[in-house]
This record gives C-alpha cells, structure tokens and sequence, in this order.
C-alpha cells in the first residue's frame, strides 16, 4: 500500500537486542529511573520494561523519530547511540511480538502482556492513543491472548520472575527447607514471593520500602514482614535473596554481602531483577556468593528456549494471522476515507 495509513506508524526506540543490559541501565539513570509518559500533542503509546524503551508513534512528528525519542528521554545522541526505527506493518509486525512474548529476554513470559496493557492505558489517559494505535494495541492484546491460550509457549508461568525462582532453586539444591528474602515488593517482587511460597519454600521474608506493603503481603503469603533498615542485617539469616525494586541506585551494598556471605556452608545466592541494578557487586569474587542479573538469566533462559520451537512456530502463525487481519482493517478504512472525501467532493461542486 503506497499511500496506506500504515505509513503514519512509526517505532522508535532500543531493546535488548539492540543495546546491552549496560546501555539500557544507563538510560534509565540519565532519565531519573522513572521515565516521564508522553504528552499530546505527539499521538504515541511509551513503552518501557526491563528489555525496552520504545515509542509506538501515529501520524507527522515535530522532528525525527530518534529526536523524539531523545526528547521523551532527556538524553543526547551521545548518551543513546543509533536506536531502532521502524515504519508501517514493521512496527505492528513488532508490537505483536513483543506482546506474545517473543521479544522478551524470557520467551513466552507472562507479564510482558500485562505491561503493554499497562502503556496504553497510560496512554488512553493522556489522549495520546491515536484511532491506529488503538487498534494496533488491541491486536497485540488479542495476539497475546491467543498465544497464552492456543500454544504452549507460557507453560509454566514464562516470566523473570519465575526464572529468579528457577535459578535459585537450581543454586540451593531445592527450596524445601530454605529461607529466603524478597526486597521490593511491586509486580514483579510479589509474584516471585507467591511462586516461591508455592514452591515450599521453607521461611519467606519480604521487604519493602513502605512497611505497610510489606505486611500486608507478609499476611497474605504468610511470609515474615522486614522493615526496610533492616535488610542490610537480614542477608545474613537467609539462603537466598531476590531484589526486584525500582531505586535508581544499589539498595543493597557489597559490603553487607561480603558479610553475609562470610563463613558460611553454601554459597549466599542473590538473583538480582533491577534495571538500573538493584544490588552492588563486590569488586572481586568470593566463593560464599554467587550473583545473578538480568543479563545472565536471559543468557540462561536463550538457551532453554531453543527447546520451544514448535510452540513458536504456533506463535508466529497467530501473529501473521493478526497482522492480516490489521492491515486488511487499515486497507478498508483507506477505502472509506476516500469514498467519503470523494462523496464530499462532488456533493460541493454540485451545491
């Protein structure tokens, strides 16, 4: 379609297949930690997780799309490097990847979805949505859906928060018997608690900034509350730690590790889920603590995923079958626009 209204959607922004856990890192501090929505006039969806900051863009921009992009950011070009840009059937091609969970670190993982819904509604708050975006958010969401329904590529509860779970229940030999501390109770940090619960976990402590969150999941998961100043002290008494806060800086310290970790059976295992990083990692290495990030569950979780190709395959055929379905809607709604300028058109030269 030379002239589609497809051509008014572009897509901007970096992943992580574009830029590394460092980079993504880095922008996020630049921006404060917290990156502000978009504002009308621009007509845009923001959306940003642990592996992305992207902008789903509709209709004439005030400037390049990486100039955009910038701006949203508060950053230079020399903080951002090259980002992605994409136009057209590539940017809905993308945004149903993303919400099927196969641009994700962990693929198939079930929060993704949620977190797109998340953006537009922020969006739809804003009035930035455009009537495409609209319609290309709601494919995404129906894309989605049918991925988590029809194949097998979200079996198990796909998501980071799982996989920190997995990965500390692989390092402690199982988790029957075992303690573990929980900092940061947003989405992510409660659903890591409530799958650690159900694996038998042994003693569950939560920590939050506000104690008022703290106990109230510690009552609902039967989990030990911890006040905030207190989870330096608490490293010592736990088998296992997973950090999944939004601070913009270490709020947990290599010194309290080193500590923690000193004199003991088994190594102290922390699984770390911030993006900036949520804890400092000692200069050099020590044999009592072994230490996860986002860059290495993902590494983990690419190569378990090769496993999944059938179930991949499925998801790549629903997405084709959405993205049919959206440029066919996008084809009609040029027709009846045009139909429509026309009608006006004759109905004023015969006036």
């Amino acid at each position: 379609m030379s002239s589609s209204a497809l051509d008014q959607l572009t897509l901007v922004g970096i992943d992580r297949r574009s830029a590394s856990t460092e980079a993504l890192e880095r922008l996020r501090l630049a921006a404060g930690g917290s990156v502000a929505p978009l504002e009308a006039p621009i007509q845009g969806v923001a959306l940003t997780t642990c592996d992305r900051l992207e902008l789903y863009l509709e209709g004439p921009l005030p400037s390049p799309p990486d100039g955009v992009f910038r701006a949203w950011l508060g950053v230079s070009e020399a903080m951002t490097g090259p980002v992605l840009v994409r136009r057209g059937e590539e940017v809905v091609r993308h945004l149903l990847r993303v919400a099927c969970g196969l641009e994700s670190a962990v693929v198939g993982e079930d929060q993704i979805l949620a977190q797109v819904r998340a953006a537009y509604r922020e969006a739809c708050a804003r009035g930035t949505a455009g009537p495409l975006l609209h319609r290309l958010f709601h494919a995404a969401f129906r894309a989605g859906k049918r991925v988590r329904t029809e194949t097998g590529l979200a079996d198990g509860g796909r998501s980071l928060a799982g996989a920190a779970v997995s990965a500390l229940q692989r390092d402690l030999g199982g988790l029957r018997g075992r303690s573990v501390l929980v900092i940061g109770l947003g989405e992510m940090g409660e659903l890591a608690a409530r799958r650690l619960r159900r694996r038998g976990l042994g003693r569950l402590l939560v920590c939050n900034r506000t104690w008022e969150r703290a106990r109230s999941v510690a009552e609902r998961l039967g989990a030990e509350g911890v006040r905030w100043q207190w989870r330096g002290s608490s490293l010592a008494v736990v088998d296992g730690v997973i950090c999944a806060t939004s601070a913009i800086e270490p709020v947990v310290r290599a010194s309290a590790l080193v500590a923690a970790a000193a004199g003991r059976g088994r190594p102290l295992v922390v699984v770390d889920l911030g993006m900036p990083r949520n804890v400092e990692a000692p200069s050099r290495e020590s044999a009592g603590l072994r230490i996860h990030d986002l860059g290495r569950l993902a590494q983990r979780l690419q190569r378990a995923s090769r496993v999944r190709q059938a179930a991949v395959a499925a998801a790549e055929g629903i997405i084709q079958h959405e993205l049919g379905v959206y440029t066919q809607w996008v084809g009609w709604r040029d027709r009846w626009r045009t139909a429509r300028a026309g009608h006006r058109r004759r109905g004023a030269s015969t006036a």
